[in-house]
This record gives structure tokens, C-alpha cells and sequence, in this order.
């Protein structure tokens, strides 16, 4: 049965991503202690947090010490085992059934599941010798993506995609680190994502669906509001998302990766419980971001309704922009969104996040953008 917390009680937060920080900024400011575990002591969580502890590795010593001083537990994704997860729970409340600890860890375990609910997913095999792969290439065909399977190992995020035969010696490389899961390439027109938050009431929210663009090397990842969209398939997102959402009992927050092909199919291409870098795209484009909520679920907070507050928006990363140009608006700008950061041990001028730039519509947002020489040269 989900716990309620109170103020006073510490939350504790394990890793140390900027999605970290503003969670352990969110529970702040809701009344809540914050405990850190991180891996390295320059990190922006520590300018947040209540205490912190920086251990070598999320080894069971250092997580059982870290559980034993805290009333809850909140963790960056891809960053700890079902193993690990097991020895937090034995000793705190973790929000997490296993139904969601398992598709958090294991791409595989992800896919099957997603396939047992009848929801459209790429074909994929397990593979672990290349010659399951050349085996499993005869019926996905190319191009596939390799991926590990286990999201905690390192080089998790670091995908191989194989075009021809003549890539099978680096996918030979990527399959000797670990056990590996092949997908099926899916063309797709549109990249989308959808967020929603759940407490243990049931009470939900929807974000609204965000396009994701990948700009390439000069403009890194882009997220848009609105999302062009048939009308039928923004239900079928919201649709999916509900069947996700209900189906795992989920307490916190889950984003989901969709893409959608030029015949208007959508294939749920990733799953994942917590945060994504999309998240930040909430902040002043939303009336309750998307920490907050997510640290409200957690805790067994009521969640308040979501409210647009433009009519469209663009998220910018912060290294792909002119940084005199983002300190300008933002001592500018009160319609604009901005999760700005300077971790502690960093230069003055050593700005990460992103600058979210809200107007009427997609189009005066890009004209915003180039009036204001945001990008890079």
C-alpha cells in the first residue's frame, strides 16, 4: 500500500542529473528535507539538497546507508539495477511496483511488456553472439538498432545501428559488454512524446503531446508545442498512454517515446518511469511542471490541474546557444521559460539547461529565436 508523506519527512533523490536538482528544488519548496547519494561531488543537486552523500559507486553498502536515513526514495533513471531497487525497498518506501521496476531495468522485459498489453511496438529479438544477431536480422531485416538490455550498464544509452553486414564487427563490440536486444528500424515521420503523472488516488495528468526534433550537431534536441497532429491519432496517443499508466499501477511519472509513421501508425518506441530531458519543456510552459508533479505523486500529494500558459513553445538546449545572448532575455523576459543552471565547482559563465520561448504559435516562436540571434553562428 503507497505511504503518504508529510512535511518535515526527507525525500531522498539518487543521481545526479539536472532533473535531480529540480526534484530536490521542488520537494524544497514543497516543505520536504532533501537527501542526495551521488557519484561525484560537483553536481547541481548539492546546491538543493538537505545533505548529501557521495559514495564510489550505488553499490548495496552505500544504498542500504542511504535507505536507512530516508522516508522515500526518487532515482534517476537507468542508473540502478532490479536488484538495487529490491534492497531500497526493503529498507524505505519506493513508490514502484514490480511490474514498473522491471521495464525501468530491462529494455527486453520493456518491450514484452508493452507487446503483452497489444500495444504496437518494433520487432525485436534478444540476442547475445553475433550469431543470433545474423539469425535475428533475417526475419527484422536492415537497418536495426542494438540496444542493451540492462539500462544501468555502462554504454546503456549507446545504441548501434546496423545498415549492412559490413557493421556486424561494432555490433560484435557492443554485444561482448552485455546481453543486447535487436530492433526492427521504424521509419517514422514524427518523433512524439507523451508525459503523464499518477498519484496513489488515481488522480492523473496528461501533458499535453510534445514533438521531439533532433536538430542534429548544431541545434542538439528540440522539443514543440503544439505537435501537427490527425485528430485520430493524438487519441490513439492518449489512448496508449491511459493503458499504460493504468496497467502498471503508476505512482510518480512515465514518458513515453512515440514514433509515428507517414501512414499514421504509431509504435510506442520507449517506456520509461521518471524524467525525461523533455521535461524541462514544462517549465514556464505549463502551469504545474512536470517535478513538481512528479515529486506530488510521489508523495501522495493532491495534483492540481495543468494550464497552458501559451499557445506554443520551443525548448532550446543552452550549449547549442549564444549564452549572451540567453542572459539578455532573461533579464528581459517574463513570458519565457528558463531552467538555467550553474553547478556547484563550475565557472560563473558555465550554463547548462534549456531556454523554453513561448509565443501564439510555432511560427512566432521560431521568429522569436532568429530575432534574438539565439542560436549559434
Amino acid at each position: 500500500m503507497p505511504r503518504k508523506h508529510y512535511p518535515g519527512e526527507t525525500v531522498g533523490i539518487i543521481g545526479s542529473s539536472l532533473s535531480a536538482a529540480i526534484l530536490a528544488q521542488e520537494a524544497g519548496r514543497l516543505g520536504y528535507r532533501v537527501g542526495s547519494l551521488v557519484l561525484t561531488p560537483d553536481n547541481p543537486v548539492k546546491q538543493f539538497a538537505s545533505w548529501q552523500t557521495i559514495a564510489e559507486t550505488y553499490d548495496e553498502l552505500a544504498l542500504r546507508h542511504f535507505a536507512g536515513r530516508v522516508d522515500t526514495i526518487i532515482t534517476d533513471t537507468g542508473i540502478l539495477s532490479s536488484q538495487d531497487y529490491q534492497i531500497l525497498k526493503e529498507i524505505t518506501d519506493v513508490a514502484m511496483s514490480e511490474d514498473l521496476i522491471s521495464i525501468t531495468t530491462d529494455r527486453l522485459l520493456e518491450k514484452a511488456y508493452l507487446d503483452s498489453l497489444q500495444l504496437l511496438v518494433a520487432p525485436f529479438s534478444l540476442v547475445t553472439s553475433i550469431a543470433d544477431i545474423k539469425e535475428a536480422v533475417e526475419y527484422i531485416g536492415f537497418p536495426c538498432i542494438l540496444k542493451s538490455t540492462n539500462r544501468h550498464l555502462p554504454n546503456s544509452e549507446k545504441s548501434v545501428i546496423i545498415y549492412s553486414e559490413q557493421d556486424y564487427p561494432q555490433a560484435e563490440t557492443k554485444i561482448e559488454e552485455s546481453t543486447c536486444i535487436l530492433e526492427a528500424w521504424i521509419p517514422s515521420e514524427k518523433k512524439a512524446s507523451l508525459t503523464i503523472v499518477r498519484n496513489e488516488r488515481g488522480e492523473m495528468l496528461v501533458y499535453p503531446i510534445f514533438e521531439i526534433i533532433e536538430a542534429g550537431i548544431d541545434g542538439g534536441t528540440q522539443v514543440r508545442y503544439p505537435v501537427s497532429l490527425h485528430s485520430a491519432i493524438e487519441a490513439e496517443i492518449n489512448r496508449i498512454g491511459h493503458v499504460i499508466a493504468d496497467a502498471l499501477g503508476l505512482i510518480g511519472s512515465i514518458t513515453m517515446e512515440l514514433l509515428i509513421t507517414t501512414a499514421g501508425v504509431v509504435y510506442v518506441n520507449d517506456a520509461r518511469i521518471g524524467l525525461s530531458d523533455a521535461a524541462l519543456f514544462t517549465i514556464g510552459s505549463m502551469s504545474v511542471n512536470h517535478y513538481e508533479a512528479t515529486v506530488r505523486a510521489v508523495l501522495g500529494l493532491p495534483l492540481p490541474e495543468i494550464r497552458l500558459r501559451s499557445k506554443a513553445a520551443i525548448s532550446l538546449q543552452v550549449p547549442y546557444l549564444n549564452l549572451d545572448s540567453v542572459l539578455t532575455q532573461y533579464m528581459m523576459r517574463t513570458d519565457w521559460g528558463f531552467a538555467l543552471f550553474n553547478p556547484l565547482g563550475h565557472e560563473a559563465h558555465d550554463i547548462v539547461g534549456q531556454v523554453i520561448i513561448t509565443g501564439d504559435s510555432i511560427s512566432n516562436c521560431e521568429r522569436q529565436i532568429e530575432i534574438t540571434d539565439l542560436l549559434k553562428k
